[in-house]
């Protein structure tokens, strides 16, 4: 795939977002406190590509959840999180938000999906009162990268991200890509204290994503992506 310039992948870490980029002929990262700091480092990004949802449901579930575990398949389907239901964002504990969503729409919200609302919240604020971003915006899913470059629908990886099968896999895959020595290099520089290995190697497939959208050969779940109650486009990109 010919290289994209100004294309950025993101995925949460220990101490906020990584973001790794092309520098020249170098993959290179950092790592910002906020949604904010990083969107705005990146202000002339064509695509910025974050494994957060984008887009929300007043009820039920989304489209681009369901659609994303079938594109996954197998054990890894089950790291498609259900995403919350809009109403329930300024939840401040998990047995509110569970209490919440079920007057929703029936649906409880468990511990794992509990953790991560603060960053979605995060990044929704963001869109809502800064629309220029969600032109360069895409939503992505890093099980859902690893399947396609793994050969497409069904073909979601065995072995758990955190695991050594995994990170050699995921590396693998990536390596042909962005090149063995550049993928090793920016692995190795990423300071564990701010970001885990598989943390890196999500980013990075991120932006392997972010690039097919810049070049137009990307594919989005659903193929039609919808309109959530504020505008927000609603669809993963791989």
């Amino acid at each position: 795939m010919k290289r994209e310039p100004n294309c950025v992948g993101v995925d949460g870490a220990r101490s906020g977002w990584i973001a790794v980029w092309w520098a020249g002929a170098a993959l290179t990262h950092c790592v910002y406190s906020s949604a904010r700091s990083l969107v705005d480092a990146h202000r002339q990004a064509r695509v910025i590509a974050v494994d957060i949802p984008i887009g929300l449901s007043e009820y039920g579930g989304r489209r681009a959840d369901a659609e994303a575990r079938q594109f996954v398949g197998g054990r890894r389907a089950s790291s498609v999180f259900s995403s919350p239901a809009r109403g329930i964002l300024d939840a401040t504990s998990q047995p509110e938000a569970s209490r919440r969503h079920k007057e929703i729409d029936g649906r409880g919200f468990g511990s794992q999906s509990f953790a991560i609302l603060p960053k979605i919240r995060e990044w929704d604020e963001l869109m809502q009162s800064d629309h220029p971003t969600r032109e360069m915006l895409r939503e992505v899913h890093p099980e859902v990268s690893f399947a396609a470059l793994n050969g497409g629908r069904g073909k979601g990886l065995a072995f758990k991200k955190k695991s050594q099968d995994g990170a050699a896999i995921r590396t693998e895959l990536l390596s042909p890509v962005f090149g063995s020595e550049q993928v090793a290099r920016l692995v190795q520089s990423v300071v564990r204290g701010q970001a885990a290995t598989d943390d890196v190697l999500d980013a990075l497939v991120a932006l392997w994503s972010a690039e097919r959208v810049a070049a137009g050969e990307a594919v989005s779940l659903p193929t039609l992506p919808v309109s959530d109650a504020t505008g927000l486009a609603t669809a993963i990109w791989y």
